[in-house]
């Protein structure tokens, strides 16, 4: 993607996208903690609901397994009562199954986002190695022509020139 160039220290021409990237990433990090997070409140909401019925039950079960019968009237009431929590349980079950959604969407995005990063962190490092292999070609001309030039100078003082 991009190409190296002769300096003196490294300089990644997309450092900009890079830090933008990162960002990114960070903040689809945060979205993805809070998806995650809320997750676990509709699940805790749902366990309660689930808790509170079980309760219910086991309440009119052990008022008509006692000695004195409580009532068609309370039978009736805690019947309806365990009713309502039942339609409470599949409300939130809903909205427990939209949570998990939202995090799941929320995790392919968080995916994209890290994919997108690596993909510029390899092209630094590929930019990078290109950059040192072009500055030790550069080092070995210049190394080159001190030989040279050295080798020039004993030649013409073995001449007589100097």
């Amino acid at each position: 993607m991009s190409k190296a160039k002769k300096a003196r220290r490294f300089e990644y021409q997309m450092e900009a996208l890079l830090k933008v990237r990162g960002i990114r990433k960070k903040q689809e990090q945060d979205k993805f903690e809070k998806s995650e997070e809320a997750l676990r409140e509709e699940q805790k909401k749902e366990q309660a609901l689930i808790d509170q019925e079980e309760a219910a039950y086991a309440d009119l079960l052990q008022k008509m397994d006692s000695d004195r019968f409580p009532g068609v009237h309370f039978i009736q009431h805690r019947k309806a009562y365990i009713e309502v929590m039942k339609g409470k349980i599949v409300e939130q079950a809903k909205v427990r199954v939209e949570a998990e959604k939202a995090r799941d969407e929320q995790r392919e995005k968080l995916i994209t986002a890290v994919k997108e990063e690596k993909v510029i962190e390899k092209d630094k490092e590929n930019t990078r190695e290109a950059w040192y292999k072009l500055m030790m070609k550069e080092e070995g001309k210049f190394l080159d022509e001190i030989a040279v030039i050295g080798f020039e100078h004993k030649k013409r003082k073995a001449q007589g020139y100097d």
